[in-house]
């Protein structure tokens, strides 16, 4: 039964990391100069840190009208690693997990144009962050 959780745990971990950028804006595509890059932080499997993937994010708007989106199931891999973003102020949340634990933390960015976020999770006192690099 180990042997079975073990390969289905790192199956998880491989096709999360391997997962095709999204890309989450309408019209055509545009070059890296002209959007943000964030990408969740896959480590090292049956290492001791925790893996991050993006579950979704709300785009905050100045009129109110937020735009929101939700990627997946918490445990699948239907998660992508990285998204492709038009600047400007995002909530992002974040799926944290190592062996049996888990969180889901939150964290509010200005992303500019050009730029690439790397989302880690920190786990201190059982309570979930997320560091950008």
């Amino acid at each position: 039964m180990k042997n079975v959780i073990t390969i289905i745990v790192t199956s998880l971990l491989f096709s999360c990391g391997f997962m095709t950028p999204a890309k989450q804006y309408a019209g055509v595509s545009l070059g890296e100069t002209d959007i943000a890059v964030i990408q969740s932080y896959v480590g090292i499997p049956f290492s001791d840190e925790y893996h991050a993937t993006i579950t979704g994010y709300t785009k905050i708007e100045s009129n109110g009208s937020d735009e929101e989106k939700n990627f997946g199931l918490p445990g699948f891999t239907d998660y992508p690693s990285e998204i492709h973003v038009l600047p400007g102020e995002y909530e992002v949340q974040v799926y944290c997990f190592k062996g049996f634990s888990s969180h889901r933390p939150k964290k509010t960015l200005t992303l500019q144009a050009g730029q690439t976020y790397l989302l880690k999770c920190d786990v201190r006192n059982n309570q979930a962050f997320i560091d950008v690099n």
